[in-house]
């Protein structure tokens, strides 16, 4: 019948122009291949239905049913497919998949044997109407209502679970499956005989319509804007024909004397020269009159990526975001809004809106949480969905509160600007002049360019507080200048007054501290008269006491003149053996009273003379073998040098309470004692190994401890140099 032939050619043709702008939208997006192919199957299915109502006779009846069971058999498992890619299930469901794709395979096989169609005859006025083989009705049952229900309960399923645009989105493929399938179904009731005309198969070309709706109303696969170029290009290429057969028909009207041989290629490269002129001269015209933007999306942002960075001021930045929003996506209006310390927002750029509507979103902080939340921007034509799927009251009263004001400053888009989850501000899009909603890709594009306006927007901020802080950072520099070079003087003057005080301080104890320790002495030597066994006792400790004293005293008199730059040094060339010899001559009777081992290893070596001030080096070796001493309750000290081409180093070990990091990296400064020395020897001032150290330093050497911990020892190194350098007499100055 030529009514059902010429509703089979119509579904072709829609089925094949519908798929190839899906397909070739975005060829790499395996949803778009799916649905390209299972277009190219419904087209072979509905032209073959097309020739098999218009065949004569029985032989090219019997071929057009099998071609167009040969298109069906595709259908099934090609929806299946897209299906699952839709709902992102391929991977879950890649079992039952492989399955399909070989029970298709093998219907594919036998498509054109009697096992599929057996033969053609006529029924209810139909010349020639196929009946099914064995594997046909396998196809109908497993393959066909199979896959077709499965698929449609995947679709139930997602759409329970679903929401906002998804949820929209299952809504019309399962509206469009049950049309457009279901429709076509109705073909396999007169192959078995049931007497009900394929009247549904004309509902199959409401499919891409339905689809065509979910497309345009809710961004299902995204080709709006393909179908737009689309058109362009085939307007251009329509204009590059009627040039080519303009110029043709001149050369043989005009120019009969060239042969097409010359004429036919120099028409070929005017044409090819003029087809960029031509497109853009169209994309121009649906710009201006039809507001349609054909845009690349990397060009976009590959051109304002390469122009924020030329940028620091933050008034020009704004201007060059809202210029390329506008001129990239026509839209009527877009506004900037940064978002101060405080909280509020500051409308930074305004095209379009009024300065009032462009605040009162951000009124309160419901919108800045909601995107803080999401993460993403907000469209206007979602906000109703959201509302719908929202099961909280006060949420949902907030959302249509929101919905109201965009509706009413006509707002389309709230794009949120980031930072590390953190908004910083917003741009606010009005809409689009052609009156198009706003596309996957827009969104997409939208999203990324939000991404590095907020890093050029951050980046002006520190900038601007850069530049603040550089215009004032020299005065600034200047006030703690005086200042500190005041508290300087004021520290200065403090430490010479100590120096001076202890200097003075010493000087004056000393004359009584010597009288004292003279009488003493004339005491117990009994140039007074003999004294009792009762008085001697006490005298001998006043004799201990002033012994302390005189000692404090000098090593204060030590610290005063170092620190003052004022000790004396008489270099002379000295065997550093025989000093340690007398350092623990002097020494030994100390040890021997705790019972403790004072014993010095011989070198393997000669160890040299060295130009150095012989009581300076003994007085520190000495305070370091008299705190060893003190500092040991049990086993002893021993004494080793070596000696290399440059230094001489003298290690001495103790098996004394030992020490903690903290006390080793205190153990030469001035009046510092470690926990050791508090609990061990309560009169010690701390002074002994700090003048130690600032003797050693004064002749190019370095002292140092080292513990392994509490209760294991310790051991003190002091290294000197061989050559030092001769400063008879002179007076050093050491900071």
């Amino acid at each position: 019948m030529l009514i059902f032939a010429i509703s089979g050619f119509i579904n072709g043709a829609v089925a094949i122009i519908f798929g190839a702008f899906v397909y070739f939208k975005n060829r790499k997006r395996d949803i778009n291949q799916i649905f390209g192919l299972m277009s190219l199957s419904v087209a072979v299915w509905s032209v073959s239905y097309g020739f098999w109502q218009l065949s004569h006779d029985k032989e090219a009846a019997l071929f057009w049913s099998r071609m167009l069971s040969l298109g069906s058999t595709f259908i099934p498992i090609l929806f299946f497919h897209w299906i699952l890619a839709l709902l992102d299930l391929q991977g879950r469901k890649r079992k039952i998949l492989i399955l399909g794709n070989i029970l298709t395979l093998i219907l594919v096989i036998f498509s054109f044997s009697p096992f599929y169609i057996k033969d053609v005859r006529p029924a209810m006025g139909f010349p020639w109407w196929p009946q099914p083989g064995i594997l046909y009705t396998f196809y109908i049952l497993l393959g066909y209502f199979g896959f077709l229900i499965y698929a449609f309960s995947l679709l139930i399923k997602a759409y329970k679970i679903s929401s906002g645009y998804k949820r929209e989105q299952i809504k019309y493929v399962m509206i469009g499956t049950l049309v457009g399938l279901g429709g076509g179904a109705t073909n396999f009731l007169l192959w078995y005989g049931i007497p009900i005309l394929p009247y549904g198969n004309f509902l199959v070309a409401l499919y891409p319509f339905i689809l065509g709706y979910a497309i345009s109303r809710y961004r299902l696969m995204d080709i709006r804007l393909f179908m737009g170029r689309g058109a362009i290009y085939v307007f251009s290429f329509i204009l590059i024909i009627l040039l080519a057969f303009l110029l043709t028909f001149l050369a043989e009207r005009f120019f009969v004397t060239i042969p097409f041989n010359i004429a036919g290629p120099l028409i070929l490269v005017i044409c090819i020269l003029f087809f960029q002129p031509i497109l853009r001269f169209f994309e121009k015209l649906a710009s201006k009159y039809f507001y349609y933007t054909f845009y690349s999306y990397q060009t976009v942002l590959a051109d304002l990526g390469k122009k924020l960075v030329n940028f620091l001021d933050i008034d020009k930045l704004s201007s060059l975001i809202v210029n390329t929003l506008m001129d990239t996506m026509k839209l009527d209006r877009t506004v900037v809004l940064l978002r101060k310390k405080e909280g509020n927002y500051l409308i930074q750029k305004n095209i379009g809106f009024n300065d009032t509507n462009g605040i009162a979103l951000i009124r309160d902080d419901f919108l800045t949480n909601y995107l803080e939340k999401t993460q993403k921007p907000l469209v206007y034509e979602e906000l109703f969905l959201i509302i719908k799927d929202t099961t909280e009251k006060g949420k949902r009263e907030k959302l249509k509160r929101l919905r109201d004001n965009m509706r009413k400053i006509e707002s389309s888009v709230c794009l949120p600007l980031l930072i590390e989850e953190k908004i910083i501000g917003m741009i606010v899009l009005g809409n689009k002049v052609s009156g198009d909603p706003y596309s996957d890709q827009d969104i997409d594009l939208l999203t990324s360019l939000a991404n590095q306006a907020s890093i050029a927007f951050q980046n002006a901020k520190l900038y601007n507080q850069v530049q603040d802080l550089s215009e004032n950072l020299q005065e600034k520099v200047d006030i703690q200048t005086k200042e500190l070079k005041k508290a300087y003087d004021e520290l200065k003057e403090l430490d010479n007054a100590k120096s001076e005080f202890l200097s003075i301080a010493s000087h004056q104890l000393r004359t009584p501290l010597t009288a004292i320790k003279g009488y003493v002495a004339l005491l117990l030597g009994g140039s007074y008269g003999k004294i009792t066994k009762k008085s001697k006792i006490p005298i001998e400790n006043i004799n201990k006491s002033s012994e302390r004293l005189i000692k404090l005293v000098n090593e204060l008199l030590n610290v005063s003149r170092i620190e003052a730059g004022k000790m004396e040094i008489n270099f002379e060339q000295v065997s550093l053996e025989e000093v340690i010899n007398s350092v623990i001559e002097e020494l030994k009777y100390q040890a021997e009273s705790k019972k403790l081992y004072l014993k010095k290893e011989e070198p393997k070596v000669l160890i040299p003379k060295i130009s150095i001030d012989k009581d300076k080096i003994k007085q520190a070796i000495m305070n370091v073998l008299d705190n060893a001493i003190k500092y040991t309750n049990k086993g002893g000290i021993i004494i080793k040098t070596k000696t290399d081409n440059s230094k001489i180093t003298v290690e001495i070990f103790d098996t004394g309470e030992g020490m903690t990091q903290e006390e080793i990296h205190k153990l030469f400064k001035s009046f510092s004692r470690g926990s050791a020395g508090s609990k061990f020897f309560v009169d010690g001032t701390g002074l002994g190994l700090f003048i130690a150290r600032r003797f050693i330093e004064i002749h190019g050497g370095k002292i140092w401890a080292e513990s392994p911990g509490k209760g294991k020892g310790s051991a003190v190194f002091i290294e000197l140099p061989i050559k030092t350098p001769k400063q008879q007499g002179a007076i050093d100055k050491v900071s």
